[in-house]
């Protein structure tokens, strides 16, 4: 099966003027090289891996140990969370409904390590747009019993990075889900790493048993640090030594902040004990009290959209 998709994403790539199949481990990855910008990402879990404009490093970061392996999310990139956000019992019930009760439930459920199929691609001199979806008959109905299909889409240019995430329901009933973008970005110091735009908003901080705060002044980092911000601005300011990131989002009314910090990093898979003094997470999401009610036949588009200022 897995041949036969390979070798089908190899003809539908073979007459592209910009991008081409190229082999990682075990996962096939479409790599992007166009004369503006740079980008590759993968069918499995439709998950970018970078995005480099001309004369720029990625402004996506990619852990230098990530593993290529099926059925497992790389670590960087842009993973989707999808159609819960992080443990399944931290979800609403609502969007607890739809899981199959005594299973074990993976984390951020199952989007980010299914195959995706690639529908639409678009070029031109100016931008290159990738479509890729995950049909209704892709879903692990052993944990999930929800009705929908789901798009991902990319429009990359010279200048910018955006990814929409579409979930359109199918079913004849009202659909509850959470979800999120789950974007790695680099810095070259976190210690000189600041976000703003968050200044005054509510928030979520797991480090201290789900205590609910506020904001005060620009996110820095000195500890371990997940944070989901019950409010949505856009655009944040993502300021490190290396650049002024934009992050643009719609759909959303939530932003999930994470570094590991140093014990933490320890204990995670494909990351370095010091990768977490040059990267950071800031996640576009619908999580928490920010769950999405989609009404049956409705769709529902969360999206981000990165710029340098």
């Amino acid at each position: 099966m897995r041949q036969h998709q390979n070798r089908s994403l190899k003809e539908r790539l073979s007459n592209s003027a910009f991008c081409h199949f190229e082999q990682r481990g075990e996962l096939p990855c479409i790599v992007v090289q166009h004369p503006g910008f740079t980008a590759s990402l993968l069918p499995q879990g439709a998950q970018l891996l970078s995005f480099c404009p001309s004369g720029d490093t990625s402004w996506i970061w990619l852990s230098p140990t990530a593993e290529y392996q099926q059925g497992t999310s790389l670590r960087g990139g842009i993973p989707v969370c999808w159609p819960w956000f992080g443990n399944a019992d931290k979800n609403s019930p609502e969007v607890q409904a739809a899981m199959a009760e005594g299973q074990p439930l993976p984390a951020h459920g199952f989007a980010r390590t299914n195959r995706w199929t690639l529908t639409r691609l678009y070029e031109a001199a100016d931008r290159v747009e990738i479509d890729m979806s995950l049909p209704q008959s892709h879903h692990i109905q052993s944990v999930w019993q929800g009705d929908a299909e789901l798009t991902a889409r990319w429009i990359l240019t010279p200048t910018s990075m955006e990814m929409q995430m579409i979930t359109t329901n199918t079913g004849q009933s009202t659909l509850a889900f959470s979800q999120a973008l789950h974007t790695y970005l680099p810095t070259t110091d976190i210690n000189a790493t600041r976000i703003g735009g968050l200044s005054g908003y509510p928030y979520i901080d797991t480090m201290t048993g789900w205590q609910r705060k506020q904001q005060q002044g620009d996110v820095v980092f000195q500890g371990e640090t997940d944070r989901i911000y019950l409010q949505q601005a856009s655009p944040l300011r993502l300021v490190t030594p290396q650049r002024t990131l934009l992050i643009h989002s719609r759909g959303s009314r939530s932003t999930v902040v994470w570094n590991p910090w140093i014990t933490k990093a320890q204990r995670l898979s494909q990351f370095e004990d010091n990768a977490w003094q040059t990267m950071l997470c800031i996640e576009t999401a619908n999580a928490a009290d920010d769950w999405v009610n989609l009404a049956a036949g409705a769709s529902h588009c969360l999206s981000l959209r990165l710029t340098v200022e």
